[in-house]
């Protein structure tokens, strides 16, 4: 075949576009922790609303923040602020290293997936890893590590449905 291929864009669940700005907002809070949901959510918007169409080094457009699940979004990324310190005990007995040592966007999968796993219990936990594997691989991560790490979260604080799961696959 010559030619240049067009490479085709997935269209992207409203549920998983507001992970995608969670682990973003995360992120720039991982790396400056004074920031506030409100500053967190006026540099995403400015950071989406530029005219260069997409965000670098991803497919994620202006418009996707407009179709992302705002009350997802919200409930998320406030949720993970306002809880981090507990957030972050659950799956720190899993990381096998300091956490200075993980990468931001590998702590703000485990931030995210920790909290959805421990606050969010009509989403299934295989749904919660599933979509952090997803954001890992999109935004250029150990997706392995993060997996390894929220599978024992998930043992952890949803060990019934875990239970039951693994069970059912005997």
């Amino acid at each position: 075949m010559t030619g240049t291929q067009k490479t085709h864009r997935r269209p992207h669940s409203a549920r998983h576009l507001a992970r995608v700005f969670t682990l973003l907002g995360l992120y720039q809070w991982i790396a400056d922790p004074t920031l506030r949901y409100t500053e967190i959510e006026s540099h995403l918007a400015g950071l989406i609303n530029e005219e260069s169409g997409e965000l670098e080094g991803s497919d994620i457009s202006p418009a996707d923040f407009e179709r992302a699940d705002k009350t997802l979004f919200h409930d998320l990324l406030s949720g993970v602020l306002l809880d981090a310190q507990a957030v972050e005990e659950v799956f720190k007995a899993f990381v096998d290293r300091d956490l200075k040592r993980v990468s931001l966007v590998e702590r703000a999968i485990l931030f995210l997936g920790t909290y959805e796993l421990m606050k969010c219990p009509q989403t299934p936990y295989r749904v919660v890893l599933n979509e952090s594997i997803e954001l890992a691989k999109q935004f250029g991560s150990g997706y392995r590590f993060t997996n390894a790490v929220l599978e024992h979260v998930a043992q952890t604080v949803r060990k019934t449905e875990f239970d039951a799961d693994h069970a059912a696959k005997a």
